[in-house]
């Protein structure tokens, strides 16, 4: 089976995809006249010119980038908080009255406003790249949150990426180890051979709890309406009736979110993909379920395995479950050498080991940084310098497709395979 068969739900076929897509792309053609505006004013930014920033989801994440900039703003960063969107109009209020925003209901509308001049996407997972697609035709430059895209959307997100060249806007997917000087000090030790040619890779996410996909619920009363735009949260997932777990508990969904694979191995993946300069699996095979929170109406797996074969060639193994805490050290393994690593998945790596396989092994220090800071500044640096930013759209679809590859064949139980020639995912 091929990529282009692959976009359905286990709710049923995405039958809106198409017109959800459409209705996009006439929203981008008719902020033609402004984004040309955009881009003209852009090219001429001086170092001192306030850039203009625009917040499309404004929810946990979202507010805690807006916290992030706003920061960065009170340092010295020549940039403003112009705009905000969501479709809970109670987000989007208070958010509007904690920055001085203009606020909008609609993404489309804020990406209309010309005083925008790039955005921060940190909406669902199934509305990054059809929001991040209309934003680049728009003339915007993005910051798309992690993951890049649904687990569904393999063509998109390549779309995507194509589009992000052609129309050479700048685009820093959220992956914020790459900002981080402590992974940065791995990857030194690799490229110097320090555990020889790499061979294998493991790692894993171990938590205790579903909170993650068990999200709060504000306001069991919520319905659809002026307040609650139900049809924008959907974009091009299946039609389904309104309920509040679905809006606002959306990580339990198989339509909108991917379980470990999609919303934790980002976190835990994405350092070896960008220290080892992974390009796209050649194979991929995924285990796992529904093993502990078996009482509600969870769909997404609670505990998830991957392994991903590089061409290189180089195994990568990432495990998880939700039901054990006890953390296990990752390990880069060489035919020379291991590093095992102590990490903080979101600030750093507190320390790693150098066992040689000969000689004596050593430990070498670490640390821990605000590395989504870190990942703010490059994006803004490069919205300037028009220079490529650290986790750049290409580097995004790489990770992207990998965790595609092994959510469809967790899902389809099957392998599934990258054809490099043609760009595209095989099943089977």
């Amino acid at each position: 089976m091929h990529a282009s068969s692959l976009n359905t739900s286990p709710s049923g076929p995405s039958v809106s995809r198409r017109q959800f897509l459409n209705t996009t792309a006439r929203s981008a053609s008719l902020l033609g006249v402004a984004s040309t505006v955009l881009v003209s004013r852009r090219n001429v930014l001086g170092a001192n010119e306030r850039l203009g920033i625009g917040f499309i989801g404004v929810g946990g994440r979202g507010m805690s980038h807006v916290q992030t900039v706003k920061g960065l703003i009170e340092a010295g960063e020549a940039a403003r908080i112009v705009a905000v969107s969501d479709t809970w109009g109670f987000r989007r209020e208070e958010a509007g009255r904690q920055t001085g925003a203009r606020v909008y209901r609609r993404f489309e509308e804020l990406l209309a406003d010309g005083s925008v001049d790039a955005v921060c996407i940190a909406t669902p997972d199934r509305l990054h790249v059809p929001q991040a697609l209309a934003a680049i035709r728009a003339g915007k430059d993005v910051y798309c949150e992690k993951p890049m895209g649904h687990w569904t959307q393999f063509e998109l997100s390549r779309e995507f990426a194509r589009e992000t060249r052609r129309l050479k806007r700048i685009v820093q997917i959220g992956n914020q180890a790459n900002s981080s000087p402590e992974w940065d000090k791995v990857g030194d030790l690799i490229r110097q051979g320090a555990v020889g040619r790499v061979q294998h890779v493991q790692a894993g996410f171990y938590r205790y709890g579903d909170w993650g996909e068990r999200m709060p619920i504000p306001d069991r009363t919520a319905k659809p309406g002026p307040d609650l735009d139900w049809e924008a949260f959907l974009g091009d997932a299946p039609r389904v009736p309104f309920t509040v777990d679905r809006f606002f508990s959306w990580r339990k969904y198989l339509d909108y979110a991917g379980g470990p694979c999609t919303d934790l191995f980002p976190h835990v993946f994405t350092p070896f993909v960008n220290l080892l300069d992974l390009k796209f699996p050649a194979l991929a095979v995924a285990t796992g379920g529904i093993f502990k929170y078996t009482t509600y109406d969870r769909e997404v797996p609670d505990t998830f395995n991957m392994c991903l074969d590089y061409p290189h060639p180089l195994s990568v193994v990432m495990v998880c479950t939700l039901a054990n805490e006890c953390q296990t050290d990752p390990a880069i393994r060489g035919d020379e050498g291991t590093l095992f690593l102590k990490t903080d998945w979101s600030s750093g790596v507190d320390s790693f080991t150098l066992v040689p396989r000969k000689g004596q092994t050593r430990v070498v220090q670490g640390g821990r940084s605000d590395t989504t800071r870190a990942h703010w500044k490059n994006f803004l640096e490069c919205v300037r310098s028009r220079q490529k930013p650290v986790s750049d759209v290409e580097f995004g679809f790489k990770v992207q497709t990998a965790l595609n590859m092994a959510m469809l064949a967790y899902l389809k139980k099957t392998v599934a395979r990258f054809d490099t020639g043609k760009e595209t995912i095989v099943l089977g």
